[in-house]
């Protein structure tokens, strides 16, 4: 019986007794050494579910529609599963290049979704782009295992680098739930990912089997090879905000707390213990945005951000 099927009919799994590849650098290029070891073994882990393919992008972009401060076009390219994919893509009014972000739904959310202000995301990709940037909002469909998408995110990133009016060298990456955890497989897999916000999914190994969670965040070989919060941890040294909610049902905000102090000992060791923060804030699983767009706007637009800590 797949370890999977024993999360989805209840039976108890706990973290392993000792990770596979934990992180134990003691100086940077020790810290590197395991990045590198590390982000090959992920991507391992998803070839093994999903192989990559190469299949022609075939971006096609609807007519744009002006929008206060912005314009707003349909899109749809090609999956590395060879299927359509459609998003909502929006460029501030002007010739750019413009910093671009991309806005990730979770379980059951769509690119409509990300756009709804009454919704879990707050309208986050709303928000995003009436602050000058590009934003991509896609539509990504729900599979036995999230970092399946892998690829497909990675196409994302191809796709705003094809547009002239994106600045190939200011791409973040914004998320909710899976969509955090989307966030962190695309962060720490492709370098062409310049800062993340990671909302509602940071948290250690432990803190994520406490509760009732979708079992599709372990792909086989995943569970064995690092606590789950240390994966960040390829992030470093780029800018890294995290979003904890208090009251997440997922994420016991204890074991967010806990995984936080594991991604900021790794920063440490880069000497970028200012590049990565954590906003905790009352409430349930759901985006905040108190200090994630000011995040963004620092780390893409150079603009200067408050400090909580």
């Amino acid at each position: 019986m797949s370890l999977s099927l024993l999360v989805l009919l209840g039976a108890s799994v706990q973290p392993p007794a000792a990770f596979q590849m934990p992180f134990v650098a003691k100086d940077a290029d020790a810290a590197r050494d395991w990045q590198g070891r590390v982000r090959e073994r992920l991507m391992q882990i998803v070839e093994a579910q999903n192989p990559r393919k190469e299949v022609p992008l075939d971006v096609e972009i609807g007519k744009f529609h002006d929008e206060v401060g912005y314009r707003k076009a349909d899109l749809h390219f090609t999956s590395n599963e060879n299927t359509p994919i459609e998003a909502t893509l929006t460029a501030p009014k002007g010739g750019g290049p413009f910093a671009a972000i991309l806005c990730l739904h979770g379980h059951g959310g769509s690119r409509e979704k990300a756009w709804d202000p009454h919704s879990e995301y707050k309208g986050f990709a709303a928000e995003f782009a009436r602050r000058g940037f590009v934003t991509l909002s896609p539509t990504l469909g729900h599979c036995t295992y999230a970092p399946s998408q892998l690829w497909n995110l990675m196409r994302l990133v191809d796709v705003l680098e094809a547009q002239p009016f994106v600045d190939k060298n200011r791409i973040g990456v914004a998320g909710l739930s899976m969509g955090g955890e989307w966030t962190m497989w695309l962060t720490v897999c492709d370098p062409r990912v310049k800062a993340a916000v990671v909302s509602g999914w940071m948290c250690t190994t432990e803190g994520v089997l406490r509760v009732p969670n979708c079992p599709c965040w372990m792909p086989p070989g995943l569970l064995e090879l690092c606590d789950i919060a240390e994966v960040h941890i390829l992030t470093a040294p780029r800018p890294l905000l995290f979003e904890s909610a208090i009251e997440d049902g997922c994420f016991p905000i204890d074991a967010t707390r806990a995984g936080y102090e594991k991604v900021r000992k790794g920063y440490d060791l880069f000497g970028a213990a200012d590049k990565v923060r954590q906003h905790t804030f009352p409430g349930g699983h759901a985006w905040n945005g108190g200090e994630a767009y000011a995040f963004m706007e620092e780390a893409l637009l150079g603009k200067t951000a408050p400090r909580t800590r």
